[in-house]
Formats: structure tokens, C-alpha cells, sequence
């Protein structure tokens, strides 16, 4: 019985891969535990083989040498203890009437909407008149040059018939023309641009105000010029070039004037601080339009530094929101836009201050900009942050008709200036706009919505250009960015 069992013990062995040569000691292995199984036996006997191999290459009293391993300790758990009820019944934020079996009061009047705009004092230079030299930046470079081309006469006789009107196919030939290089790119602020203006003369020379109330000036060329001014402390919203003088309005509640001929900042309107200045425009030669938080906008005159008149003429003027920007019809000069934060394009007649003559509403969020086309004033662009730019109709004097909607990515956040799209000087068919898409560019559409061209250099543009310009005679595009910076495509 005991050999039939060692045959089949030796079977199972020569199963599992045990070699004739070695199976002998396996079998020693088995007739002192009995009870081991082969595969058992086979796995002692290849442990006294690694053993005696290690012993011979004198390595078996490495383990003697390391340390054991540290037995891990197991982490105690907190024992949760429950939070003391507290005393004081909590009582529900609001109850339903409804429930409460209460009749339901259904008077509109009676509810009081938040505000649109929370007034928030904020500072102000406190001196109306500024000194060139107690403003302008010591590190800026020379601003004789820059000066001396405001200063200029000749310009103005230059370009008094305004730009030449082109075919929409002359017109893309000068743009694919345009390129960019270092001598027309300059760090014009030190703070995130948001406004910018184009000096109408022969030679292009850029102003742009920044977040922190900085007021940039820039002549490219191979002799590049930058000048810094200081005259204000908070947000510069509006900017706007009229040959030697530069306007400017601001956060902190006052609107001044820059004149290159008597080296002067001057204040010529203010008002208390709860009120800030977003955008102006120049409507003539010595009157200024300025659009206010408070949804009303402040005709000024120049020449006497005072209000003329206001729009809407009423006290109580938050059904307008809180307005972003502002533009004039030069061809029917009756008419001027605004927008606002509550998604509308108001159209304003200069006779009556009572209330617009139109309110557009093409767009369900902010309406950044809404301007006439420089050739004959019939059409209005507009931007919205809902993410479409609409092209309307205004050959019907004082109505805005929607005619096309076109789909746009507008959402800038907050950390950049909202897009403003603007016109060719030459034709009423294509318009200009900053993108959000990689790689970083500018867009050219025509009215129908198809894009027609697109400028970028990745050598030196590599962030969202917010606001884009054409020069109003010149072959450039001018555009400037969050981080002060300014970059002019020429094509000379």
C-alpha cells in the first residue's frame, strides 16, 4: 500500500516538472511531513536550493544585517460627537403664502427692484487744471516729437474731405498688404488698456487710457515715441482725438481735455463722485457728449466748461441702465446712439431730451458698442455680450431695423476690455473685431457675416487683442490688449 502510494506521489511530482535527478530528495522531503502535497514538497525543496546557493556566494547573512521593517500602526479615528442642538428655533427665509393659507398680493408696486448701479465713492485729482510736466512720466522717452505733429495745421487741410470710398475688393487688397515689426509696437500704459483713439492727421500717433487712469500716447516709426501721461485715478472710459486736443473721461466722475498747444489737462466737467464717465463723444467742434453710469447723457460745451443739457431730460432715468457707449451720426447729425447694460441701442434725437426716439433691443445682454458706418451713416453695428454682432437699418430716420445677426464669441470676462467692433473708413460692407480663438488674431467680416480676412503674427501677438481700429487715412490697423501694450499692422 505504501509503495502504491509513493508511485503516485512520484507521478504527481514528475507532473509538476520535478527533474530524475532531484526527485529523490523531494521524496525525502515527503516521508518527513506526510501530510505535505507535491506541489508543497517541490516548493520546500527549491527554498533549501536558493539557501545553499546564497550560503555559497556568501550572502545569506545580509538578512541578519537589515533592519526589520517597522510595523505599521494602525490610525486612530476620531470619535465624532455630535453638535449641541441649538435653542433658538430656526425660522425658514421666506414662506409661502400660498401655504400659509394668506392672500397673495399681486400689486407690482409694491415690490422694489435692486439697483442697477451701486453708487461707490471714489477718488479724484484734486486740482482742475494740470501742468504737462506734473503729470507726464519722467521714464517716458522725448515728447517733443508727438507735440509738434499735434501741433501741426496742415494736417486738417489734409484731410478735410475725410477718407476716399472704396469697393469692398480694393479695400481687402490694402489690408492684405498690412504686416507688423518692432517699430510699431510700444508698451503704452502700464495697467490693461480701455480706450483708445486714432489722431485723424497724415502721421499716425495713438492715445490710449488704462485701467488706473493713465493716458498713453504713441508715434511709431524707426524713431518710436511713447509718452505717458497721469491725469486721472481710476478707469479711463472714453478717449477721443480733436487735432491738438485729446478728451478723456473717466471712473472718477470728471471728463478733461488735453491741449498740445498750451501743455495743459484741464478739467470741464465733473460731477459728485457716486457717478462715473464710461464713454464721450464729440458731436462738433465745441460740443461733447458723455455717457454717465446713471443712464443719462450729458451734452457739455467746450468752449464754457458746463453742462447744456441731459438725456433723458427726467430725474429718474435707471429704465436706460447703466450706459456703456456712446456715438454720433456725422452725416445726420440730429441722431446719436447709446448703449447700455440692460441689452439696448437707444436712438436720441438732439431736439428732444425727453425720452429716445427708439430703443433697439437685437441683443439680450450688455450692448458694448453701437456706431454708424462712416460712409453714409445708414447702418448701425453693434456688439453684445451675448455673443452676436448685428448689423441694422437706419435709412428710416430715428427707427433701427435688425438686418442681419451674426455669432460672435464676445465673452472677454471681466479681466479684459469687452470687444468693439469697428468700421472700415472706406466702406460700409466690412468691419473689424478682436477673437478669443487660438492662434491669437484679428477678424475682418463683411455685413453678410462671412469672414473675410484675418490678421495675426505669432512672433509678436500672442494674447486677445479687445480693441481693434482702423486709421481713419492711413493703411494701419491699430489694436491694443490687457496688458498695455499696442500694436500698429502698417503697410508702407
Amino acid at each position: 500500500m505504501a509503495k502504491t502510494k509513493d508511485t503516485q506521489f512520484r507521478k504527481d511530482l514528475l507532473d509538476l516538472g520535478v527533474d530524475d535527478s532531484c526527485i529523490d530528495a523531494v521524496m525525502e522531503i515527503h516521508h518527513r511531513n506526510p501530510d505535505l502535497v507535491p506541489y508543497e514538497c517541490k516548493r520546500q525543496y527549491n527554498i533549501k536550493q536558493n539557501e545553499e546557493k546564497l550560503r555559497s556566494l556568501n550572502l545569506i547573512d545580509i538578512k541578519s544585517v537589515m533592519k526589520p521593517p517597522k510595523p505599521t500602526q494602525s490610525l486612530k479615528r476620531k470619535m465624532w460627537t455630535p453638535k449641541p442642538k441649538s435653542e433658538i428655533p430656526l425660522e425658514p427665509s421666506r414662506k409661502s403664502a400660498r401655504i400659509a393659507g394668506k392672500p397673495i398680493n399681486y400689486n407690482v408696486s409694491d415690490y422694489v427692484p435692486e439697483p442697477r448701479y451701486t453708487p461707490v465713492s471714489r477718488p479724484r485729482v484734486s486740482k482742475p487744471k494740470l501742468k504737462f510736466e506734473d503729470i507726464v512720466d519722467v521714464q517716458s522717452d522725448s515728447a517733443v516729437p508727438i507735440l509738434d505733429v499735434l501741433k501741426e495745421k496742415t494736417d486738417l487741410l489734409d484731410s478735410i474731405d475725410g477718407p476716399q470710398i472704396k469697393q469692398e475688393f480694393s479695400v481687402l487688397e490694402d489690408i492684405e498688404r498690412l504686416y507688423l515689426d518692432e517699430n510699431y509696437i510700444a508698451k503704452m500704459c502700464k495697467n490693461r488698456i480701455s480706450s483708445m483713439s486714432i489722431h485723424p492727421g497724415n502721421k499716425v500717433i495713438v492715445a490710449a487710457g488704462s485701467k488706473k487712469g493713465e493716458v498713453g500716447l504713441f508715434m511709431p516709426g524707426e524713431k518710436k515715441v511713447t509718452l505717458r501721461l497721469e491725469p486721472h485715478v481710476d478707469l479711463v472710459g472714453g478717449c477721443q482725438f480733436s487735432w491738438s486736443k485729446l478728451f478723456t473721461s473717466s471712473y472718477d466722475s470728471t471728463v478733461r481735455m488735453f491741449d498740445a498747444e498750451t501743455l495743459q489737462y484741464n478739467e470741464i466737467f465733473s460731477k459728485s463722485s457716486d457717478m462715473a464717465f464710461r464713454s464721450l463723444c464729440l458731436c462738433s467742434e465745441n460740443e461733447l457728449l458723455v455717457a454717465g453710469t446713471n443712464g443719462k447723457v450729458f451734452k457739455l460745451d467746450i468752449r464754457e466748461n458746463k453742462k447744456v443739457c441731459s438725456y433723458p431730460a427726467k430725474s429718474d432715468s435707471s429704465e436706460y441702465g447703466s450706459l456703456w457707449a456712446l456715438h454720433h451720426n456725422k452725416f445726420d447729425t440730429n441722431y446719436f446712439l447709446s448703449t447700455s447694460n440692460n441689452a439696448s441701442i437707444a436712438v436720441w434725437d438732439y431736439r428732444n431730451t425727453k425720452h429716445p426716439t427708439d430703443v433697439s433691443s437685437s441683443h439680450c445682454k450688455t450692448v458694448s458698442s453701437a456706431i454708424f458706418d462712416p460712409v453714409r451713416g445708414k447702418k448701425v453695428l453693434s456688439v453684445g455680450y451675448d455673443d452676436k454682432v448685428c448689423i441694422s437699418d437706419f435709412s428710416d430716420k430715428g427707427k433701427l431695423t435688425e438686418v442681419k445677426k451674426i455669432s460672435h464669441c464676445n465673452n472677454t470676462g471681466r479681466w479684459l476690455t469687452k470687444f468693439r467692433a469697428q468700421w472700415h473708413p472706406s466702406s460700409d460692407e466690412l468691419f473689424v473685431i478682436g477673437s478669443m480663438a487660438q492662434p491669437r488674431r484679428i477678424e475682418i467680416y463683411n455685413v453678410n457675416g462671412q469672414m473675410e480676412r484675418t490678421l495675426s503674427d505669432e512672433n509678436h501677438i500672442g494674447s486677445i487683442q479687445s480693441l481693434v481700429e482702423f486709421h481713419p487715412t492711413q493703411n494701419a490697423l491699430v489694436c491694443c490688449n490687457g496688458s498695455g501694450y499696442c500694436y500698429i499692422f502698417h503697410g508702407d
